[in-house]
């Protein structure tokens, strides 16, 4: 007996309004401008607090290098990953909020690594990385919306507004250059500052073996998290096609 094959879900075009951002154009053009605002001012505090704190040297590093505050931190604090995220979601949500439709495969590959990333820094950096509370109001109001904030809402904001039927395997597959790439920089950079962002990818104090074990988690978590994203797109975007047909 033949095998029967699941058609693909096309992308549910404009005018038959993709899920509540087709119907509700307007207040998602207002809530992605909204975190769009949220990711960058996040940011934003992460350069203010880089231009006049010391970077961290975690209990037990196996490195000594670092950052003095000043310029050398301020400019370091793209490298970090939690920047990186928050950027991702920032830019994305900016583009949604100047045109809701978009259908390239550029963008949505890019969507994809941000709302992926922004859930990856919340729980890694909740669960694994988190130590001592911020010790300045303003870096409290920087950690709580980089690592809490907008971990939450931006999943959120991607079900409820974000065009449907345009989460695709070779888009997460795109999406996952941008943390390997980060990744292999971060490693590759680290021997020659003597400078890791994260006690996770501390090579010499755990070896390469050691570090792997916590990037291969997390990559997997990034896998598994993006193929939530597949299967919730394709509910949601069938459930769009019926409504509107």
């Amino acid at each position: 007996m033949a095998l029967r094959t699941v058609p693909p879900v096309p992308p549910v075009p404009p005018g038959k309004a993709a899920g509540a951002a087709g119907r509700w154009t307007g207040v998602g053009r207002v809530v992605f401008a909204l975190a769009a605002l949220l990711s960058f001012t996040g940011n934003a505090l992460s350069f203010h607090i880089g231009s006049w704190k010391d970077s961290d040297l975690p209990a037990g590093a196996g490195f000594s290098g670092g950052f003095a505050g000043g310029w050398e931190h301020l400019v370091n604090q793209p490298t970090y990953f939690t920047f990186l995220a928050n950027f991702l979601v920032g830019l994305t949500s900016l583009l949604l909020a100047l045109r809701p439709h978009r259908t390239s495969t550029l963008f949505h590959a890019l969507r994809i690594a941000g709302v992926v990333c922004i859930v990856i820094t919340g729980v890694v950096f909740n669960v694994l990385l988190r130590d001592a509370p911020p010790g300045t109001p303003v870096e409290h109001l920087n950690d709580t919306i980089q690592h809490i904030i907008t971990p939450i809402l931006t999943p959120l904001v991607w079900l409820v507004f974000d065009p449907r039927g345009h989460v695709t395997w070779k888009r997460i597959g795109l999406a996952a250059i941008i943390p390997l790439a980060w990744l292999a920089f971060t490693l590759a950079r680290g021997p020659a500052l003597d400078w890791y962002p994260y006690s996770i990818l501390d090579v010499p104090r755990m070896g390469y073996d050691g570090v792997s074990v916590y990037v291969l988690a997390i990559l997997a978590f990034f896998f598994v998290v993006a193929a939530l994203m597949w299967a919730a797109d394709r509910m949601l975007a069938g459930t769009s096609g019926r409504t509107s047909g």
